[in-house]
């Protein structure tokens, strides 16, 4: 368990393991604090020297004899205080520079960007961006193909997005097709879920690629094969297809 702590702080897994050798073994001999921590003996040395420059263990003569000494379990604290502002310096040098950054910055707002996702992974990613993205009482307008959705792996990982959505108050409006025809009970629950359905005949319209129009963004997704979607960020492509979704929409 501490193992595991001080790893979470940026220790290295060596370096965890030789400074809670050295805690446990006093004043010792590189050997010793190789032979506790079970680090080679090379490395050990490597580690000490790193840990030594950390403040978190220090060396000392007696007669012929070379011993390793731990530091006190609060220099630990004392090192990260000391990591903790030395970030601070950074932050503050770098805000003073961002101005003139900010001059260099090639702006590409206004020419569409393009993103690749493969795997549940990356597409969940996206998901989690309709909510970060949108604003409360906005609006994913979706075409979707049922049967291919149904059948992927990735609609068991949207759960934590779906809640996210609906905390937000973001509505989804549903443009999908199915091959088994209308889906009742999948238009009554996703009423339940601030979601608005709309059927369109497979024979007619047998799209099997997915699309999310929101904000200035357009996400399409490839469910055969290798998972994966593209995301193009452009707010003129996005109003067009919104408008396309509408006049669907409207004609119901």
């Amino acid at each position: 368990m501490l193992n595991k702590e001080l790893e979470k702080l940026g220790l290295s897994e060596k370096e965890t393991s030789v400074y809670l050798a050295a805690i446990q073994t006093g004043p010792s001999s590189v050997q010793k604090i190789s032979q506790k921590s079970k680090v080679n003996r090379a490395t050990t040395y490597v580690i000490i020297e790193s840990l030594i420059e950390m403040g978190m263990m220090s060396t000392y003569d007696e007669g012929k004899k070379t011993f390793y000494v731990a530091e006190k379990p609060q220099r630990l604290v004392e090192h990260f205080s000391e990591k903790e502002k030395a970030i601070h310096k950074k932050i503050d040098k770098l805000k003073g520079i961002i101005p003139e950054l900010d001059l260099l910055y090639n702006d590409y707002s206004d020419k569409p960007r393009i993103r690749y996702f493969e795997g549940v992974d990356g597409l969940r990613a996206v998901y989690n961006d309709f909510v970060d993205s949108l604003k409360e009482n906005e609006t994913i307008y979706t075409f979707l193909p049922y049967d291919e959705f149904y059948n992927s792996v990735l609609k068991d990982s949207l759960k934590g997005a779906r809640q996210r959505r609906l905390a937000k108050n973001i509505d989804t409006k549903i443009i999908y097709t199915s091959e088994e025809g209308r889906k009742i009970s999948y238009e009554v629950q996703s009423r339940k879920k601030g979601k608005e359905c709309l059927f369109v005949s497979f024979e007619k319209y047998p799209f099997k690629g997915g699309m999310n129009v929101y904000g200035n963004k357009v996400f399409m997704i490839d469910y055969s094969g290798k998972l994966g979607g593209v995301v193009i960020e452009n707010q003129t492509l996005a109003d067009m297809l919104k408008i396309f979704f509408n006049i669907i929409w409207d004609k119901r």
